[in-house]
């Protein structure tokens, strides 16, 4: 069974993961986090629900939330090629 990064802390951890994954710090936890939320929607629910709390970081995690779909689009239009 495999734990997802943003579903399994909950609470306030799970802030502390935004923060970091909006830093950047850690590139292999970066792809693991986006993974969590291509395919998990308890990952994403979470991560709404922590954005929320840290308005602060909502114009890099927006630029990462744009630049993490275009990677999935691009990835799932290459598949069915």
């Amino acid at each position: 069974m495999s734990t997802c990064c943003w579903c399994t802390p909950g609470g306030g951890s799970t802030i502390d993961v935004l923060k970091c994954y909006a830093s950047n710090t850690r590139p292999s936890e970066l792809q693991t986090a986006d993974e969590d939320l291509c395919y998990c929607l308890e990952c994403v629910a979470e991560y709404h629900k922590a954005r929320d709390e840290v308005p602060s970081l909502h114009e890099i995690l927006w630029e990462l939330e744009t630049l993490r779909l275009i990677n999935h689009f691009e990835r799932s239009m290459r598949a069915e090629v």
